[in-house]
C-alpha cells in the first residue's frame, strides 16, 4: 500500500511532463534521428546487407546504440504515434525509484514523497523528458550505477562489482554526456572515500562496453573525443544563428529557446541552479554537517547520506565551473552535469526532513514547499508552455508534412539541405530525401565547418560541393534574400516553410 503512494506520485510526474504533448505531439529534434536509425536497425535485422545511405556526409554512425536498439524492437508506426511517451516512461521508473530508495533509507512516507517531488519538479528533469532523447534512459542507468557503487560503500563487499560493471556498460552504450559526468563523479568519489572501487568499475565498464559491442563502442568513444574537439574549436558560436552569427549588442531573438540561451550568457552559473534549485538543500546539509549546527542530526544511514551529498555537490560544482570558465565550455552545458545530481539531491531532501530538529521542522517543510512551487513547478510549466506547447519551429507541423510529400513526389530522392540544420532530422524521418547532415562526430569534425554552427562560405559553394538540388528553409528563422537566393525558383511554399529548387547543385540566378 505504501508503494502505491510512490506510484501515484510517478503518475503525477508523468502527467506534468506530457501535458504539453497533448497539444503538440510532434515536438522534438533528436527524436526523428533516433526513430530513423531505429528503423534502420529494424530493417538490418531482417536483411544484414541493408546499408544506411540517407546522409550526404560520408561518415559512419558513431552514436551510442542502446536507445535505438530498444526502439527498434517496436513497430515504426507505433513509435511515430507514441514517441512523446518514451522519455516520460523511462522517467516514470526513475521517479518511483526515488520513492523506493528514500523510503528504504528513512522509513518515512512523507519524507519519501517530498524526495520524489524534489526529483519530479526539477526543471531540468521536466524538460529532458519533453521529447525523445537518450538523456532519460542514461539518467536512469547513471542512477543504477551510483546505487551499486553505494551498495559497495555501505557494505564493503566487492560482490557488488559485477553489478557496477554491468550498469556501467549499459550507461556507456546509451549516452556520451553520461561518460563525462561519470568522469567527474569517479574523481570526486575516489578522492573523498579513498577507495579504488569507483575507478575500477568505470574503467571496467568502459572495457566491457567495447567487448560486448564487438568493438563498436571504440568508434563511439573516438567519435566522442572528435565531437569534443570540434566543439572546442566552435564553442564561441554555441549560441549563434546559423546565418546571422552571434547577435549584436542590443539585438534579440524571437525564438524563446535562444532568448533563454542569451539570458544564460549574462550569468552562466544561474543556469546550473535554476535547472535544479533543490540543490540548495544539499548545500544546507553540507554546511550543517561541516559546522555542526543543531539544524539536523545524523541519520542512521549516514554513509549513504554522505555519498548522496558528495555526489550532488560534486556535480553541481563541476557544472558551475564548466559554465563559468570559458576554456571549459566545450565539454558541455554545465546544467547537464547537474541533471545527474537530481536523484541524490532528492535523497538528501528526504534525509533532512527525517532528521531535522523539531524546532526547525515546520520551517524546513515550508522551505521545501516554496522551492517546489516557485523554483520547480512554476518555471517548469512556464518553459513547457513557451518552448513545447506553443512551438512551431521545432515541431513537425501539417505545413512541414506537405513539404515532405512534395519531396517524395520527385522521381529521384532529393539531395536536401536545410536551414536551420535541425530540420534535417525531421526530413530524414518524414521523407525519402538524402539530407546534408550526419550521425557521425567525425562528420562534424571533417565537414561541418563551412555551414554549421555558422555559414562561413557562399551557400552556393555548399550546393556545388554536395550536389544539393533542394533547400528547405524555415522563414521564421531566415529569409531567402539573406542567403542571396531571392531569385531562386520556389518549388513549394507551405506556411513558414519554403522549398527552393537548386538546379544541378547551382543557383540558376548566380
Amino acid at each position: 500500500m505504501i508503494y502505491l503512494i510512490g506510484l501515484l506520485m510517478s503518475v503525477a510526474s508523468l502527467l506534468l511532463q506530457t501535458w504539453p504533448r497533448f497539444r503538440n505531439r510532434l515536438f522534438g529534434v533528436d527524436t526523428w534521428r533516433h526513430l530513423a536509425m531505429a528503423d534502420y536497425y529494424r530493417r538490418k535485422r531482417r536483411d544484414p546487407t541493408v546499408v544506411f545511405d540517407r546522409y550526404l556526409l560520408p561518415e559512419p554512425s558513431d552514436y551510442p546504440p542502446m536507445l535505438r536498439w530498444l526502439l527498434s524492437l517496436f513497430p515504426r508506426r507505433l513509435l511515430e504515434r507514441s514517441q512523446w511517451m518514451v522519455s516520460p516512461a523511462f522517467d516514470f521508473v526513475h521517479s518511483f525509484l526515488v520513492f523506493v530508495i528514500a523510503y528504504s533509507f528513512t522509513g518515512s512516507v512523507w519524507a519519501s514523497v517530498a524526495a520524489q517531488a524534489a526529483y519530479a519538479l526539477a526543471p531540468i528533469v521536466v524538460m529532458a523528458n519533453s521529447s525523445l532523447t537518450t538523456r532519460p534512459l542514461a539518467s536512469l542507468m547513471f542512477t543504477g550505477l551510483m546505487l551499486t557503487s553505494l551498495a559497495f560503500l555501505a557494505t564493503g563487499k566487492w560482490a557488488w562489482f559485477p553489478a557496477s560493471l554491468a550498469t556501467g556498460t549499459l550507461l556507456f552504450l546509451t549516452h556520451r554526456m553520461a561518460l563525462q559526468a561519470l568522469v567527474v563523479v569517479t574523481i570526486v568519489l575516489s578522492v573523498f572515500f579513498l577507495t579504488p572501487y569507483f575507478i575500477l568499475s568505470a574503467v571496467g565498464g568502459w572495457l566491457l562496453a567495447i567487448t560486448v559491442s564487438g568493438g563498436f563502442y571504440w568508434r563511439v568513444f573516438t567519435g566522442h573525443l572528435a565531437m569534443l574537439n570540434w566543439w572546442r574549436g566552435n564553442i564561441h558560436n554555441r549560441f549563434a544563428h546559423q546565418v546571422r552569427g552571434l547577435p549584436g549588442k542590443g539585438q534579440d531573438s524571437a525564438d524563446p529557446v535562444f532568448k533563454i540561451y542569451q539570458a544564460i550568457r549574462k550569468a552562466p552559473f544561474v543556469a546550473v541552479f535554476s535547472a535544479n534549485v533543490f540543490v540548495i538543500f544539499p548545500i544546507v546539509a553540507a554546511i550543517n554537517q561541516a559546522l555542526d549546527f543543531p539544524f539536523a542530526g545524523p541519520v542512521t544511514w549516514q554513509r549513504e547520506f554522505e555519498f548522496c551529498l558528495v555526489l550532488s555537490l560534486g556535480l553541481m560544482v563541476a557544472g558551475i565551473l564548466i559554465r563559468q570558465i570559458p576554456a571549459l565550455e566545450f565539454i558541455g552545458e554545465g546544467e547537464r552535469y547537474g541533471e545527474y545530481g537530481v536523484f541524490p539531491a532528492a535523497i538528501v531532501v528526504a534525509g533532512l526532513l527525517s532528521s531535522v530538529d523539531p524546532a526547525w521542522e515546520i520551517a524546513l517543510a515550508a522551505a521545501v514547499v516554496v522551492v517546489a512551487l516557485l523554483g520547480g513547478l512554476a518555471p517548469a510549466i512556464f518553459i513547457q508552455y513557451r518552448v513545447v506547447a506553443k512551438d512551431v519551429d521545432r515541431s513537425v507541423t501539417p505545413e512541414f508534412l506537405r513539404i515532405m510529400a512534395e519531396l517524395d513526389s520527385l522521381e529521384q530522392p532529393a539531395r536536401l539541405m536545410t536551414i536551420p540544420l535541425a530540420l534535417a532530422d525531421a526530413a530524414l524521418q518524414f521523407s525519402g530525401s538524402k539530407v546534408l547532415s550526419t550521425d557521425s562526430s567525425l562528420g562534424h569534425l571533417h565537414h561541418y565547418d563551412d555551414f554549421f554552427p555558422v555559414l562561413q562560405v557562399p551557400i552556393t559553394d555548399i550546393f556545388d560541393r554536395w550536389d544539393i538540388d533542394h533547400l528547405l528553409i524555415n522563414e521564421n528563422y531566415v529569409q531567402p534574400g539573406e542567403l542571396g537566393l531571392d531569385k531562386t525558383p520556389v518549388a513549394m511554399q507551405s506556411g513558414n516553410f519554403c522549398l527552393l529548387r537548386i538546379d544541378n547543385g547551382k543557383d540558376p540566378q548566380s
